[in-house]
């Protein structure tokens, strides 16, 4: 292209140089006008070189941007491949992250049903069962008491006087009560009440003349550790403003409960049993009491 460009030019300047000798009728010579044809062609032909040159440089800053341009294509489409494995990554990490909530919300919600069986499950009223089996009162089917016709047996009356020591003491260890006058030690057939100067009492059997005061005043110090009990109960009720507040069904007064000394009586067991009878029925009342405030 450059160099037709050239060879028209040159042809354009030979044919103006011969119309102006023409019209100039002669003025110049021969030589002056081959001279002046040569400047003109040179001068054409820098002028020509010249705009290839920047032509060819144009070119080459299109080729340079051709080439950033492709280079940035490329790092977008690495970038672009680069967001969507992080994409897919993140999809897929979300998509666990989904799984496990899921998985720990159902685990959660299967927790909360167990706990609220739990808290309706009373762990005092499981292992301590207060019933009554004629004119007995009875711990777990042991009975507390005898009759002048029925003779049980001592190891029973311990066992029941040891489970009642165990729930009365766990009770009161349940509401962070610390009893006043005596402390119970609940060892089983062999437990012992001990007062406030250190004396210990045995509340098991066999009682004999000599022991029998010992073991009368370890049931009186059960029986005021029961009292003190209701007495909690009852005040907790009251500053909680539940009406009526609670009260023991049976009256305790020192030894006596409604009214019945419940001191071992040498043959005259009748009495005796019906006030262990009901010393029990107010046990199960404080038990009744403590259920429904944990239930709560």
């Amino acid at each position: 292209g450059v160099a037709e460009g050239v060879a028209e030019g040159v042809a354009e300047g030979v044919a103006d140089a011969s119309s102006a000798a023409a019209g100039g009728g002669g003025a110049f010579t021969r030589g002056e006008k081959e001279e002046a044809e040569t400047r003109k062609l040179e001068a054409e032909l820098r002028a020509e070189l010249d705009k290839a040159d920047e032509l060819r440089e144009e070119l080459d800053e299109l080729r340079r941007e051709r080439l950033e341009l492709e280079a940035e294509a490329a790092d977008l489409d690495a970038r672009e491949s680069a967001y969507w494995d992080d994409f897919n990554d993140f999809k897929l990490a979300l998509e666990r992250h989904v799984d496990e909530r899921d998985s720990l919300v159902v685990s959660v919600e299967q927790t909360g049903r167990q706990l609220e069986r739990l808290r309706r499950t009373n762990v005092f009223n499981d292992t301590f069962h207060i019933w009554f089996d004629g004119p007995f009162g009875t711990v777990n089917g042991f009975r507390l008491g005898r009759l002048s016709n029925v003779a049980v047996e001592w190891d029973e009356i311990n066992a029941a006087w040891g489970m009642a020591c165990l729930l009365l003491s766990t009770m009161a260890n349940a509401v962070k009560l610390e009893f006043s006058r005596y402390t119970l030690k609940p060892m089983g057939s062999f437990s012992k009440v001990v007062d406030a100067k250190g004396n210990a009492y045995e509340l098991y059997g066999p009682v004999n003349i000599l022991s029998s005061h010992k073991y009368d005043r370890a049931m009186a110090g059960f029986l005021q550790c029961l009292d003190e009990f209701g007495a909690f109960a009852n005040e907790q009720d009251v500053s909680n403003g539940v009406n009526p507040p609670f009260e023991l069904p049976y009256k305790i007064e020192g030894d006596k409960i409604d009214g019945r000394k419940i001191g071992f009586p040498f043959n005259r067991y009748e009495r005796w049993t019906a006030a262990l009878k009901i010393m029990l029925t107010d046990l199960k009342t404080c038990l009744a009491w403590l259920s429904n405030q944990q239930r709560g």
